[in-house]
């Protein structure tokens, strides 16, 4: 092993088809495919060191909860690999952490992709998607940038349909609540698949909407990506609220950007909304439609924060 140090710089990624659910059994297996386009300007940079302690350091700016979900994560690496050292992480969110915008994903792919090049395990992007899947279902569409399909088979893996630059698409993230979730992504889809009625039926459509999307992308058919791409959102979070007790992750401010960003779309305006498990709000649009759409949001109260970005997300080896 002649590397002792790797940094990396891992986007995080919205789905605009969703997966919400796990299989049972190991690997983290998702329930369904999804379909998702990496955000440049959400980066988390990680750097893995190996430690010569007999325990892992880690140096977080997360919960203690992700603290503890990473050592086992290096648990389970140990064991997969047969490898022995401990590690020494330090890890740097540049985004507000743990509400919805999908900091798992970047953290586990920057960490995936650290391992893979501190270990020199010389892993293909499929094997490396499917090692960040254990630590991250969404992980996995973060290896790539770009437009990225999660492919649902009896071992997941995650592929690029398409890199950035196919469709250099808009994005503004809404923050309308920079506080920690108080039901994490995990605990909140196993109560939706013990007890939601809605949650068969969104398993049901899960393929067509799948289907629709990946048309639309490779058409580039703007209409025809918001639309299945909104109807996707809004059943994922119809399962979610009609769970048992309900899970409700909006804000008033949340409802308002949906209607505003409805109305715009009505009135010819190419933009459309999709929402994670969270009060934030995406907004993917035409790169024209810029300045109205921001416009369209500026007299809404509650919202935080508002994030530019694009369509990006490739992971660099710094």
């Amino acid at each position: 092993m002649s590397k002792t140090c790797v940094s990396v710089s891992a986007a995080a990624n919205i789905a605009l088809i969703k997966y919400w659910g796990k299989e049972t059994g190991p690997g983290n297996q998702p329930a369904t495919g999804s379909l998702s386009i990496g955000l440049e300007g959400l980066r988390t940079e990680t750097t893995l060191a190996i430690s010569d302690k007999q325990s892992d350091l880690i140096d977080f700016n997360d919960s203690e909860a992700s603290t503890s979900r990473i050592v086992s994560y290096f648990e389970e690496i140990r064991d997969l690999f047969n490898f022995t050292h401990h590690f020494v992480l330090t890890s740097r969110n540049f985004f507000p952490t743990g509400t919805g915008l999908a900091s798992s994903a970047s953290g586990f792919a920057a960490l995936a992709i650290a391992l893979d090049n501190l270990l020199q395990l010389e892993l293909s992007d499929k094997e490396l998607s499917r090692l960040a899947m254990r630590g991250s279902g969404s992980a996995a569409r973060s290896i790539y940038g770009g437009f990225v399909e999660v492919v649902k088979e009896q071992d997941a893996f995650a592929r690029q349909i398409q890199p950035a630059n196919f469709w250099p698409l808009g994005i503004i993230v809404a923050i309308t609540d920079p506080n920690n979730k108080t039901i994490s992504s995990t605990d909140a889809m196993r109560q939706t698949q013990l007890n939601s009625p809605f949650y068969k039926t969104w398993l049901h459509t899960h393929n067509a909407d799948m289907e629709i999307a990946l048309d639309a992308l490779m058409s580039r058919d703007f209409a025809k990506l918001a639309d299945v791409s909104e109807s996707n959102c809004m059943k994922m979070h119809a399962s979610i609220m009609t769970s048992r007790p309900s899970i409700i992750y909006w804000h008033p401010a949340t409802l308002a950007i949906i209607r505003r960003i409805q109305e715009l779309r009505n009135n010819g305006l190419p933009c459309f909304f999709t929402i994670d498990a969270g009060a934030q709000v995406k907004i993917i649009f035409e790169p024209a439609a810029l300045d109205a759409v921001k416009d369209g949001l500026s007299d809404i109260q509650g919202i935080k924060q508002l994030i530019e970005t694009q369509v990006g997300g490739e992971p660099r080896v710094l």
